[in-house]
């Protein structure tokens, strides 16, 4: 009988219906008998049935009797089902635009944070190796000669050298001034795209993964993170401008 229980009938409900179809009019004590389910359960099963319209019940001298309704009844309380099924599909395409806006703006949600002490920067590029994959690419307006970049060079060779295993694109605008030094970072390296520009940049910035972080480095560097999908577009369409107008 697995239909009857793929259609929403327990065993217990199963084995109590058949039982009351072949007494055809019974009390609780019989039934147990027949049915061969538990006394305890035999009215908890015997209310579940009475729900879904396959039992009915009657009082004779003070003790209830219960009687299986026509079996054309499991036909009903199947389109009972179907009726509720489409009713929740119903409720449920109301709800779905209202969680996919929830989702779009749990996404574009706007957070800043601040990185203090070369730990702090460490962590911002790892943040980078963490949440970038092979083949993905980032874009870097690299530190101005007022950055003195030549102090942490060596930080920024061993974390490029990292990215590159790993196969993660950056593209760089850094200042003219500064060539001979980021060739020899670089050097090398594959997923690497280099320009350069003789005009005022911005102080070292990174724009990936909606995320905008500024790093300014004096006595304690320190990494500024907005992270934003409306500032990250903003900031990548301005390093695009920007990379058309440099060279190599």
């Amino acid at each position: 009988m697995d239909i009857l229980e793929e259609v929403g009938l327990s065993k217990n409900e199963i084995k109590v219906y058949f039982a009351l179809l072949e007494l055809d009019i019974s009390t609780t004590t019989p039934l147990v008998k027949k049915s061969g389910i538990p006394n305890s359960k035999i009215y908890p099963t015997l209310d579940k049935l009475l729900a879904k319209g396959l039992v009915s019940s009657v009082l004779k001298d003070n003790v209830r009797h219960f009687q299986a309704s026509s079996p054309s009844n499991l036909i009903e309380m199947l389109k009972r089902r179907e009726n509720l099924i489409s009713e929740q599909k119903r409720k449920l395409r109301e709800l779905i635009p209202q969680i996919v806006l929830k989702k779009k703006l749990s996404k574009e949600k706007q957070v800043a944070t601040v990185y203090e002490g070369m730990k702090g920067i460490a962590a911002v590029y790892r943040d980078i190796l963490d949440v970038m994959h092979k083949g993905e690419e980032y874009y870097v307006f690299n530190l101005s000669t007022l950055d003195n970049y030549e102090k942490v060079v060596p930080f920024y060779k061993n974390y490029h050298l990292k990215r590159d295993r790993r196969g993660i694109i950056v593209n760089i605008i850094t200042d003219t001034r500064l060539k001979g030094i980021a060739k020899e970072v670089f050097r090398g390296m594959r997923h690497c795209r280099l320009k350069f520009m003789d005009e005022p940049l911005p102080s070292s910035t990174l724009i990936y993964a909606n995320k905008v972080i500024t790093i300014l480095f004096g006595d304690k560097p320190t990494a500024f993170m907005i992270e934003s999908r409306q500032n990250y577009e903003q900031y990548r369409q301005f390093f695009v401008n920007m990379w058309n107008r440099a060279v190599d």
